[in-house]
């Protein structure tokens, strides 16, 4: 584990909250679905924007759920390395709504998000 993750574990209270687990899949659902092309402009910002709140919920709380699991147990070998997948994906540089880029970075977040809360339920969290 590098140290954004090791970061982001230390980070974490002892009590926390359950994600809402089904509102996070939903909304990624919008522009993973055939009509996300046609969403408009500031639909596509605002989830986008929603997206990357959620990771940040999901990061801290995948990476505590994974250090729960002993060393070189596969699910939380995989779940690590969606979370570094994720922090990637934050990291890279916002694209406007109007970029022909957008939507394509809108799912590639959303793809994240399906694959934290998957990791998260795996690991033993609250679906």
């Amino acid at each position: 584990m590098n140290a954004t993750a090791q970061g982001a574990a230390e980070q974490v209270p002892e009590q926390t909250m359950p994600l809402d687990v089904q509102t996070m899949r939903a909304t990624a659902l919008r522009l993973l679905g055939d009509d996300a092309e046609r969403l408009p402009l500031e639909e596509l910002d605002s989830l986008t924007q929603a997206l990357r709140g959620m990771l940040m919920l999901l990061l801290p709380e995948v990476t505590a759920a994974a250090d729960r699991h002993p060393k070189g147990d596969m699910p939380r070998v995989c779940a690590l390395v969606g979370v570094e997948e994720a922090w990637r994906r934050l990291r890279t540089r916002s694209v406007p709504a109007a970029s022909p880029w957008a939507l394509r970075h809108a799912q590639r977040l959303a793809r994240s998000v399906m694959a934290l809360t998957d990791h998260y339920v795996n690991l033993g969290g609250q679906a």
